[in-house]
């Protein structure tokens, strides 16, 4: 199942030009935000999505975000390049995700509340790594969609969906995948960003999400704290209380700030019901 993975991944298109672009300039230590502006406001569709995504209730703006510039301004490199490789892969490589319960939407809202807990919470935590954090809370479920394709390729989507359907927290989702693929999402994930040749950095978060512990040390808060934002915002039940009471108990055992965890959680359900 592996060498099927791997050879997928191997067939992904590059990453379209507009993106390696956004890339080249966060990658660039004397880029900036507004070296960016250019750059987004050359694709309508891609400007669109990142206003919405602005003026979603999750980030909790105060006032109606109506200017790209400012959009980007206030969410900064790493979130907008995040948008970016996310709103590639959607347009590139369309796929059916009902094999994990969900549809389409349901992984960009998953993944924007991931972000969101990352931007209010997680990235106050460290020091170092902040904008790969950050973008890479918004695209560490893609790995998903090449699983679902290659679970639908073959012909195992109706015991996957039905083995899917009994689960709810982020381990459960974890076994299931392993059980099918052999490995987790967030490896196939840490494969394809070493196929689109992001940077060591990323992959190495990316790839140690499931055990953070095996995590270079340099690197090793920044695995663990995206692993307490997938287990409060697991994609099959998303800011459930079994979720999130994992989440605070990996916070404890991370000795990572519970007290703000626990605020940013209760305060992005407030959004949601809001």
């Amino acid at each position: 199942m592996i060498e099927k993975i791997i050879k997928k991944i191997r067939s992904l298109p590059p990453l379209p030009e507009s993106v390696q672009r956004v890339r080249e300039v966060c990658s660039n230590p004397e880029g900036t935000v507004k070296d960016l502006i250019p750059v987004i406001k050359q694709d309508p569709m891609f400007t669109a999505d990142i206003l919405k995504a602005a003026n979603s209730p999750l980030y909790g703006f105060s006032k109606q975000i109506a200017s790209i510039d400012q959009a980007v301004s206030l969410f900064g490199m790493g979130t907008i390049q995040g948008f970016a490789i996310a709103y590639a892969m959607r347009k590139s490589f369309s796929v059916d995700l009902s094999v994990y319960g969900i549809n389409s939407n349901d992984l960009t809202n998953v993944s924007t509340m991931q972000n969101a807990l990352i931007c209010n919470w997680g990235k106050f935590q460290v020091f170092t790594y902040k904008d790969e954090m950050t973008t890479l809370s918004l695209i560490m479920e893609l790995g998903k969609m090449i699983a679902a394709k290659i679970i639908e390729e073959n012909n195992k989507t109706e015991i996957f969906k039905d083995e899917m359907s009994k689960v709810r927290t982020y381990k459960e989702i974890l076994g299931v995948e392993k059980e099918f693929l052999s490995i987790s999402s967030e490896q196939i994930n840490a494969m394809m960003f070493k196929h689109w040749k992001f940077s060591e950095t990323m992959i190495e978060i990316m790839q140690h999400i499931v055990e953070p512990e095996k995590a270079d040390e340099d690197v090793k808060k920044h695995t663990q704290i995206l692993r307490v934002a997938k287990e409060a915002i697991p994609v099959t039940s998303p800011l459930c209380e079994k979720s999130i009471g994992l989440a605070l108990e990996k916070c404890k055992e991370y000795k990572l700030d519970y007290q703000s965890l626990n605020s940013e959680i209760k305060a992005l359900k407030s959004l949601i019901a809001s």
